[in-house]
């Protein structure tokens, strides 16, 4: 831990020179530097990409805005939300129980309805396991090995 804070103070010194008395700059090698042109563009293709899922998963962005602020809140959030498949077989059943299942029409819409219902469901498991399959492991990627990245590239002499 020593060695890490000596070499830290020992770069911090350097930067301040090479900003501040105008001190030789230390030239960095062609293949870090390509490095960390990579490393920038994978950190903003990488954003765009998560914010692409996060849109398809959730297109509705004050949704998406209450489960961010949720989140960032630590705070629980009620799952009971119906998406649109399932408004729209709840709709559905209550039409077809009106007209009645001893009907043609009152029947169909009780069918359709059931199977509105199932997509509907296995549109929230989808959504679910994007999110934690997905949306999460990218997140990690993001807050984690690029903000390292960016410490280490802050630190080396420009």
């Amino acid at each position: 831990m020593a060695s890490d804070a000596s070499g830290f103070f020992s770069r911090a010194k350097q930067y301040t020179e090479e900003t501040f008395l105008k001190a030789e700059r230390t030239e960095l090698d062609p293949h870090f530097e390509a490095l960390l042109l990579r490393a920038d563009k994978t950190e903003e293709h990488t954003r765009k990409l998560l914010s692409c899922i996060e849109s398809y998963l959730q297109p509705n962005p004050t949704v998406r805005m209450e489960e961010v602020f949720y989140e960032k809140l630590d705070l629980k959030k009620d799952n009971g939300r119906m998406n649109n498949l399932e408004h729209l077989a709840q709709t559905m059943i209550e039409a077809g129980e009106e007209f009645g299942p001893s009907t043609p029409y009152g029947t169909a819409l009780l069918k359709v309805a059931q199977t509105e219902q199932k997509i509907g469901q296995t549109e929230k498991e989808f959504v679910a396991q994007s999110a934690s399959h997905t949306l999460l492991p990218i997140r990690r990627f993001l807050e984690g090995d690029m903000r390292t990245i960016q410490v280490c590239e802050k630190l080396e002499p420009n």
